[in-house]
């Protein structure tokens, strides 16, 4: 792809993110994305076919971009794995402190339904298995409980994203503002302890 058009696919990439993570896929349009973009309907469907196929592009689009943050995690997790719940948590809050558009659009996916989210089949296959490899050593060496990996890793996922997700109404309902300074050191450690088994617990290394 020349230069030009790769300037104008990502005109329109970033336009639709923006509109789609406001009002998800019916509520944007194309003549909105467009008219952001600066291009014409021709434009956009000769390189995405279909406002659905956009959709799909701009969700992984967004995950190509979390990428980094996630090897980098990855990465630290493995240097350390004693931390891997702790270095998990830190990792995926900082990715949506970061990318604040990720889980509007992920809220949006799961409303719309399977056409939006079958792009997303193997967007993490890799990551999730190195991460089953650390998770299942840990248990193995008694450091973690031994639970489900998918169990494990859904409370992490879940848990930071509705930090972000409903922080609005949290501080609310729960009486806990997660803004407060303090919130997000204490998630991290509070859940990281559900998993960790404690030190009294651990095999002897001598039999």
């Amino acid at each position: 792809m020349q230069k030009r058009a790769e300037v104008t696919r990502e005109k329109i990439l970033k336009a639709a993110t923006t509109l789609f993570s406001e009002k998800g896929l019916n509520g944007a349009t194309v003549d909105e994305i467009t008219r952001t973009a600066g291009v014409n309907k021709q434009r956009l469907y000769a390189y995405f076919d279909s406002k659905d196929h956009l959709f799909e592009s701009v969700l992984l689009n967004v995950f190509e971009n979390v990428e980094l943050f996630s090897r980098k995690t990855l990465e630290k997790a493995k240097a350390s794995p004693e931390r891997l719940s702790e270095i998990l948590i830190e990792g995926f809050l900082k990715v949506h402190a970061t990318h604040p558009t990720l889980w509007r659009l992920l809220a949006w996916a799961n409303l719309e339904g399977p056409k939006c989210t079958e792009a997303l089949n193997h967007a993490r296959k890799r990551e999730n298995d190195e991460l089953r490899v650390l998770f299942e050593s840990e248990v193995k060496q008694g450091r973690m409980r031994l639970v489900k990996f998918e169990i494990w890793l859904f409370t992490l996922l879940a848990v930071t994203c509705f930090r972000y997700s409903n922080h609005l109404t949290l501080a609310h309902t729960l009486g806990w503002d997660p803004a407060e300074q303090d919130f997000e050191k204490d998630l991290v450690q509070e859940i990281s302890q559900l998993f960790s088994v404690p030190r009294d617990n651990e095999p002897n290394s001598k039999n």
